[in-house]
């Protein structure tokens, strides 16, 4: 049963290995799944080599959970995975500002003092070799530039319900970041292009940061 709300989106790069602790730390804390990806040989990209996935052997936690959640969930896998000492990982959360294609929420963007920031993170998960197409979509609807994950599924025994798919080999993972005045159009592009109404198709999300733990580097 989808929920209309507007939850939280979590994000943790974590050292290989720490991916299934950080995951069973969140659900223990009333996330309902995840997915979790190992991501290899990255593409050099500065908004990657910051979040520290231009590395080899980085595991990347998605998840989306309640907002009165938030705190706590952060809290728990920080000190759980000891993320205040460097070299750890890290571990940031937002508001999404839209949500389509889970089964658990769903959320239309809506212009507001924090969504109109200059610019939006779209997140969109879809089967492997379905990334180009949306890059393709998000281009035709105003988009520049993405950056695809190829990530492959680990830890099968937390696969992800929160998203209605699993996280297996094929997947892959797009980033883009685009001016928030274009974020509602791109996204409804990219959902109906891939049909992500339609279940087991993907999600896609966006957020603007709002909350970091464990990153060193300055943004």
């Amino acid at each position: 049963m989808t929920i209309q709300s507007q939850p939280v989106a979590f994000f943790a790069i974590l050292n290989h290995g720490y991916g299934n602790k950080a995951l069973k730390i969140a659900k223990s804390h009333g996330t309902s799944g995840g997915t979790l990806v190992l991501c290899e040989g990255t593409v050099s990209n500065r908004f990657l080599q910051l979040m520290g996935l231009d590395e080899s052997k980085k595991e990347l936690l998605i998840t989306l959970v309640p907002k009165e959640k938030e705190d706590e969930i952060h809290r728990a896998v920080v000190d759980g995975l000891n993320l205040n000492k460097k070299g750890r990982g890290i571990l940031f959360s937002s508001d999404t500002s839209s949500v389509y294609g889970s089964r658990l929420y769903h959320h239309d963007f809506e212009e507001n003092e924090q969504t109109m920031g200059n610019y939006q993170l779209l997140v969109t998960i879809v089967y492997r070799d379905k990334g180009d197409e949306v890059v393709d979509a998000a281009r035709h609807a105003g988009a520049k530039g993405a950056t695809i994950l190829h990530g492959r599924g680990i830890g099968t025994a937390e696969i992800s319900k929160l998203f209605y798919i699993e996280m297996q080999p094929e997947k892959e993972v797009v980033l883009l970041v685009v001016e928030s005045e274009k974020v509602d159009h791109i996204a409804n592009v990219i959902k109906e292009e891939l049909q992500l109404d339609l279940p087991g198709k993907g999600v896609t999300f966006s957020i603007p940061v709002n909350a970091v733990s464990g990153l060193v580097q300055d943004l």
